[in-house]
């Protein structure tokens, strides 16, 4: 199917899975390996650009003036 996986390719997906690895991975082809890491940077940038939005319109319901302080004390 994908040819052998390599070393560096378990070590991308294991990072992108927060540095637990998995006994199972090794039973996957090298293109389910790099389907698998790139679907989930897709899936972590997805949730960060959504976290954002959520954040920016939480701060909308702050009057205009507080917005630099709160945003300072909420993400150091």
């Amino acid at each position: 199917m994908g040819g052998a996986v390599s070393e560096k390719q378990l070590e991308a997906l294991t990072k992108e899975l927060g540095g637990k690895s998995l006994p199972d991975l090794s039973a996957l082809s090298a293109a389910e390996i790099a389907s698998l890491t790139e679907s989930l940077r897709r899936a972590r940038r997805a949730q960060e650009e959504q976290l954002k939005r959520a954040f920016d319109g939480a701060l909308g319901h702050i009057p205009l003036l507080l917005r630099g302080p709160v945003r300072k004390i909420l993400l150091p």
